[in-house]
């Protein structure tokens, strides 16, 4: 999984289950850890995750929401950050709407390499500024995601790499469709979430299977090539790609209409 849209999809998920339901927002990944350390600031104040979460509150926001397009340029290249990572965490609520947008730096002054991530507001004022405000339901996201699931794994197969249909594709369809036990995420997905939405985020992180070596993008080419099959794994790779994002994205924001 691409490290900021991980990390974006684990502020909106965790955020809503505080800010709706009041559920315990607790996560090792947003404390200031070995390898990262995660900062919330607009122009007169810094907070870390848990004094921006009460700071969130008191000024009566209600839901968090991925702000993102949904795009397939970056399949090939999608490694743990890069260039077409989702556009920030969009906050709502009674006291208006804001753009949360993350940077990240590497700290060069340490002898252990540290990400800090720091997330910026901007006041959403111009409507050309609120971005995607795409709600489909979860059922219709994942017959999309299933039918692509599908298609990708039959080019597995005929392109001689099985190996990423029964180690990937066929059990994330597994998942999708409850045939299989839904794994624990990398984070706890709260309650005010359906066991559907839960299942399609679960499946989601099983397909992903883009990044740098040893991943989709690194010897199934060449066997596509070698089958004449280059243009159809190009093809079924974006729109996978876009798909998943797609999916992860309508998952997390699924509650902001409740």
């Amino acid at each position: 999984m691409n490290g900021e849209l991980h990390q974006q999809l684990l502020i909106t998920a965790l955020g809503n289950g505080y800010l709706i339901s009041g559920e315990e927002a607790v996560s090792k990944e947003m404390g200031s850890i070995d390898y990262m350390e995660v900062r919330f600031r607009n122009e007169h104040h810094t907070w870390n995750w848990s004094e921006w979460l009460r700071h969130l509150r008191q000024e009566r926001c209600q839901r968090m929401m991925l702000n993102s397009n949904s795009t397939s340029a970056a399949w090939h290249s999608s490694a743990y950050i890069n260039q077409t990572a989702p556009a920030g965490v969009t906050t709502l609520g009674n006291s208006g709407e804001s753009l949360w947008s993350s940077e990240w730096k590497l700290d060069p002054f340490r002898s252990q390499t540290k990400w800090k991530v720091t997330y910026t507001e901007q006041k959403v004022l111009d409507p050309n500024m609120k971005g995607v405000r795409e709600f489909i339901p979860i059922a219709e996201l994942s017959e999309v995601l299933a039918e692509v699931l599908h298609r990708t794994g039959r080019l597995a197969e005929d392109i001689e790499e099985v190996f990423w249909k029964k180690n990937f594709f066929d059990p994330a369809l597994a998942i999708l469709e409850g045939t299989a036990a839904i794994p624990q995420l990398c984070f706890d997905l709260p309650s005010v979430y359906s066991d559907k939405t839960r299942r399609l985020l679960n499946a989601v992180y099983k397909a992903w299977v883009f990044g740098g070596m040893g991943s989709w993008n690194d010897n199934p080419p060449y066997s596509a090539h070698l089958k004449d099959r280059q243009q159809e794994y190009d093809e079924v790779s974006a729109e996978l790609y876009k798909t998943l994002q797609q999916c992860a994205r309508g998952a997390v924001n699924s509650v902001v209409l409740l």
